[in-house]
């Protein structure tokens, strides 16, 4: 549910900006919201569910979930929506942050691979199925539904995790309830990440050199600043910094970052060129971009098997050469006739990033140190979320340069715009091909 709701909507924002007349940047929000308050509460989450319990923060995770779904669906202004998915993104980080901790907790250590090999599968299908679903969804019914459906299986989420999912009460309940959380640690980040978000999204409206803007950076700069010196202080950091002392560990992180902006700036900008520049309905838009989620399904799980066999940083860096290329050679085709040059970019693309995530998540785990695996996999989330917001923001922010502010929405970008997009997307790959081959580098010389 939390990472088909990642993708499900962004086939729908079209369709949401031509229904409360906003522009490209504004509806952006709706993707935004729900990346921020996910990325900046996940490791919070983790923590609180250590301290009362992963079955209560589980249930609460899909009580708010759904009804921040609910509430979406019934949203009458843009503002409401927004709001809504506030409520909808802090119960996706609930969702996210203790999913991976019940398995080891509650099942017998024989069968926790193929228990987390189905959780990844489940993950894997929603993120598959988003875009067409959320076309299909939006062109036969209406984009209320995109978010109505989740309401029906959050309720039967809800009854699963009362029936079947112990309290964990009987083991280590005192050290559980002595675990402590660092709150002002995650309202520090997570107001240093808003301001900046809020400055990359807002800059062209307001002018890069106004003092708001202006404002926006150097207040973001002093937030994080005091979250970074607040995590080297507090007993019980959200952020454990001594897992970046490992110059593997953080050249696998980076990699990641860089990576996952082309992903999600791609999946947010591809259906308004589609909608807009190729003038596709919103249900033909969701078949054709269910090419990628197609490929991508194959190519995953073979590309994980051989990352037992080569070195997982060469399989990334061969990949992320390839999403470059892809990326690069898709922004000088933009204005070819046909839909040819997307069918190749989506089959292409999916290929990509088939060889990267399933390899980089096996190196990224494998790099932690061992006692500390689940604080690596906390941050390892939270960095994959912040890319993911990055992306939206950027790739939002490149292409509207392209069009004029007094047009608004009803005007599509010019193929410049998507063009100048695409080509910084293949730029961020080349940068994350480069940190995954300083990880090859390194261990070889050490």
């Amino acid at each position: 549910m939390s990472k088909l709701d990642s993708y499900i909507v962004n086939i729908s924002l079209p369709t949401i900006a031509n229904r409360f007349n906003v522009t490209t940047a504004e509806v952006s929000w709706v993707v935004l919201v729900y990346l921020l308050v996910s990325t900046s509460t996940l490791l919070l989450f983790g923590k609180l569910g250590d301290r009362f319990g992963l079955r209560k923060i589980f249930f609460l995770g899909y009580l708010l979930f759904t009804i921040g779904s609910l509430l979406c669906g019934l949203s009458l202004s843009m503002e409401m929506l927004i709001a809504s998915r506030f409520v909808q993104g802090a119960g996706c980080a609930m969702l996210i942050a203790i999913a991976f901790a019940i398995i080891p907790k509650f099942l017998p250590h024989e069968i926790t691979g193929w228990a987390f090999g189905i959780a990844a599968t489940g993950a894997a299908l929603g993120i598959a199925i988003g875009a067409p679903v959320g076309g299909v969804i939006t062109g036969f019914l209406s984009w209320r539904w995109v978010f109505l459906v989740n309401v029906p299986f959050g309720i039967f989420a809800m009854y699963a995790v009362n029936r079947y999912i112990p309290d964990g009460k009987e083991t280590n309940s005192e050290n559980l309830k002595k675990a402590g959380f660092d709150i002002l640690g995650a309202a520090l980040s997570f107001v240093g990440l808003a301001l900046l978000i809020y400055g990359l999204n807002t800059g062209r409206a307001f002018g890069w050199t106004s003092p708001r803007i202006a404002g926006c950076f150097a207040l973001s700069v002093i937030f994080l600043g005091a979250f970074f010196l607040r995590e080297i202080k507090c007993k019980e950091p959200l952020l454990d910094l001594r897992l970046f002392k490992s110059f593997h560990f953080s050249a696998a992180v980076a990699s990641t970052l860089f990576a996952y902006m082309l992903l999600s700036g791609n999946s947010f900008l591809l259906p308004f060129y589609l909608e807009k520049g190729k003038g596709l309905p919103t249900v033909t838009v969701g078949l054709v971009i269910m090419i990628y989620s197609v490929i991508y399904m194959a190519a995953g799980p073979f590309a994980g098997r051989i990352s037992d066999k080569v070195r997982p940083n060469l399989l990334c860096a061969f990949a992320m050469l390839s999403a470059a290329l892809c990326s690069f050679a898709f922004a000088f085709s933009l204005a070819a006739p046909g839909l040819l040059a997307v069918v190749i970019f989506l089959i292409w693309i999916a290929l990509s990033f088939g060889f990267f995530i399933s390899p980089n998540n096996n190196q990224v785990m494998t790099l932690a140190p061992a006692d500390r695996q689940g604080s690596a996999s906390g941050v390892f989330n939270t960095i994959n979320s912040l890319g993911l917001a990055l992306g939206v923001c950027l790739f939002e922010m490149i292409m509207s340069r392209s069009m004029p502010a007094a047009t608004g929405h009803s005007a599509p970008a010019s193929f410049a715009g998507y063009r100048d997009a695409y080509i910084f997307g293949g730029i961020v790959c080349v940068v994350s091909l480069f940190f995954s081959f300083l990880i090859g580098w390194n261990k070889d010389r050490t």
